[in-house]
């Protein structure tokens, strides 16, 4: 998921790029540039979805975690790998997802 999130980000950008060269392209006509720019529409909305999802996943992670924490297995479990992981999935999702 966050991968897709990096990927996409790169690819709005080139597309950005692309609409910007069509604009200067005088070959090009403004049928072309308006195909670009649904092209990037597309992209954008992709990126709100993966956003949303990220967002959803990350606050049933939140979830999940504080129920251990409740729990008595959490002592158990707090220095483990998947604790580990857990924590560092949680600190990429906030670089990643915007400020609320």
């Amino acid at each position: 998921m966050m991968k897709d999130l990096q990927a996409s980000e790169k690819e709005i950008a080139r597309q950005e790029k692309r609409i910007q060269e069509y604009k200067e392209d005088s070959e090009r006509d403004d049928s072309d540039v308006k195909k670009q720019e649904e092209v990037l529409a597309e992209f954008v909305t992709g990126r709100h979805d993966e956003l949303d999802r990220l967002r959803t996943y990350r606050d049933e992670l939140i979830t999940f975690i504080e129920q251990l924490k409740a729990g008595e297995a959490w002592e158990s479990i707090s220095c483990s790998e998947e604790a580990a992981a857990s924590t560092e999935v949680l600190l990429k999702a906030a670089e990643l997802l915007p400020s609320q």
